[in-house]
């Protein structure tokens, strides 16, 4: 039997799975604090999936970024900060979270939702073409050499 998965949007008190997460990716846990208020004020929404009532992954989508081609406020965002904690890896879980930052893409007018990642990342990169994300450059970032991929999305989904 798998554990109940639930999508919802960060709160304060995760900042501790928050900070595991981060810092089992290599990346800058010090900001938690930062992106859990810039979250809540709107400004770089951010979501956490559960199992079981034990957050152990996160996604946020960024409206905006130094580089248009990346995210211009407008008619593309980006998807950043997935990560999911090592023993809640395999699961589907990743997938899930794109997928779901998709559709809050898609639901502010958003046509074409661009990520990144390192290009040693074989796993996410697979992960990111299944769904139909394709590379298009790479370049520096402040943590390092970024492969960047992108899709156009399609309208909501309607059930007939």
């Amino acid at each position: 039997m798998t554990s109940p998965l639930s999508i919802r949007p960060v709160r304060s008190d995760d900042a501790p799975a928050l900070i595991r997460m981060r810092e089992h990716a290599g990346w800058d846990a010090e900001k938690v604090p930062l992106w859990i208020a810039e979250s809540l004020s709107g400004q770089r929404p951010t979501w956490v999936v559960e199992l079981a009532g034990e957050p152990v992954g996160m996604v946020s989508v960024e409206w905006d970024d130094p580089d248009p081609e990346v995210a211009n406020g407008r008619e593309v965002a980006t998807v950043t900060s997935l990560s999911i904690l090592p023993h809640a890896e395999r699961r589907g879980l990743g997938r899930a979270l794109t997928l779901f930052a998709e559709d809050r893409a898609r639901a502010r007018g958003i046509e074409i939702l661009t990520l990144n990642t390192r290009p040693t990342n074989a796993p996410a990169i697979a992960l990111y073409r299944s769904l139909g994300y394709r590379p298009w450059k790479e370049m520096d970032r402040p943590w390092g050499r970024a492969v960047f991929l992108r899709k156009r999305l399609g309208p909501p989904d309607t059930v007939a």
